[in-house]
């Protein structure tokens, strides 16, 4: 991926990693062109036919996600992080018709900043295998409450009080007879039988949200009873909101790039800038390329790219 880029010039060979690493063009184009020789095509048509068979399994795992669960992708934004997520999220965007795509300020580190600041979180299970209309009450709280205590105390040898934690039970419903279970919120506190029927009426919602219908004369069973604990932890405050320069102080070097436009691939001639002295609220046209530390953002012809007060990278295509 990285030679394909590269070989396209969609990255700088002498600003990766913020300058700390060199890139061999050389070495990536004989790559490329090793490729191209077994296809019979060309160096820019295999490298751009690298990239479009990963850019489309992408947008297949998007759609899989979206799609066949009922979710038009269009009416959403792209969120593109990781190392090498913003050099193809608008290319992705584009195959599913997504009009927008955020690139955070940290790309690369997204999911590293997660980890350290992620709450919290345990789950206890205790297989219940109680139908609806014979439910025994007393043993469904007694085990609740057995299951909040061994959550609490795992929190405990943390350093988290119960008052630091949220509890949130769930249940495994299904039908009887049914192989396969749907999960239920359920109320907290001692349960009763005004409750239950709030139980039982939200499965028959969420299976017929699922499935497309739902049977209002079956019985229902409790498979399984679930309490999740989460205990909250600190978060990262806001950036703050970025000063940068102009466009003519951020324009780090113009440079040709590589580039499908109108079925057929163009040489274009493409600005590249350094992330850090873009202008806030100062938006401009691709084919452009963004260069930071841990990332670099692509922004195709067709795109826009504007910079907003939270320091997100604002890609609009049209």
């Amino acid at each position: 991926m990285t030679d394909a880029n590269l070989a396209l010039g969609r990255l700088d060979a002498d600003n990766f990693l913020g300058g700390s690493m060199a890139l061999d063009v050389g070495a990536a184009e004989q790559v490329i062109d090793a490729l191209a020789e077994r296809l019979g095509i060309e160096r820019f048509e295999a490298a751009e036919g690298v990239l479009t068979i990963m850019n489309s399994n992408m947008a297949n795992a998007i759609r899989a996600k979206t799609v066949q669960k009922g979710i038009d992708p269009r009416g959403f934004s792209l969120v593109a992080f990781g190392g090498a997520g913003p050099l193809h999220g608008a290319e992705v965007a584009d195959m599913l018709g997504i009009p927008e795509v955020v690139v955070p300020p940290h790309p690369g580190i997204t999911s590293a900043a997660g980890l350290l600041t992620t709450d919290l979180k345990y789950d206890q299970i205790k297989t219940e295998f109680q139908v609806k209309g014979s439910v025994d009450l007393d043993k469904l709280n007694r085990d609740f409450r057995a299951l909040s205590k061994e959550l609490l105390d795992q929190f405990a040898s943390d350093g988290l009080t119960e008052a630091e934690v949220e509890q949130l039970r769930f249940g495994d419903l299904r039908y009887v007879g049914q192989g396969y279970e749907l999960r239920v919120a359920i109320p907290a506190g001692d349960l009763n039988g005004d409750a239950l029927e709030q139980v039982w009426q939200a499965f028959h919602e969420i299976h017929e949200q699922e499935y497309g219908h739902f049977f209002s004369d079956n019985s229902i069973e409790i498979v399984n009873i679930r309490l999740t604990g989460v205990g909250k932890m600190p978060k990262i405050a806001n950036p703050p909101e970025p000063v940068g320069e102009s466009l003519d102080a951020a324009r780090a070097k113009t440079a040709t790039s590589v580039f499908r436009v109108d079925g057929a691939l163009q040489r274009l001639e493409t600005n590249f800038y350094i992330r850090a002295k873009l202008p806030p609220g100062t938006p401009f046209d691709g084919p452009a390329v963004i260069l930071q530390k841990d990332t670099t953002t692509v922004v195709p012809p067709g795109w826009s790219a504007n910079l907003d007060k939270g320091a997100n990278l604002i890609l609009t295509r049209g």
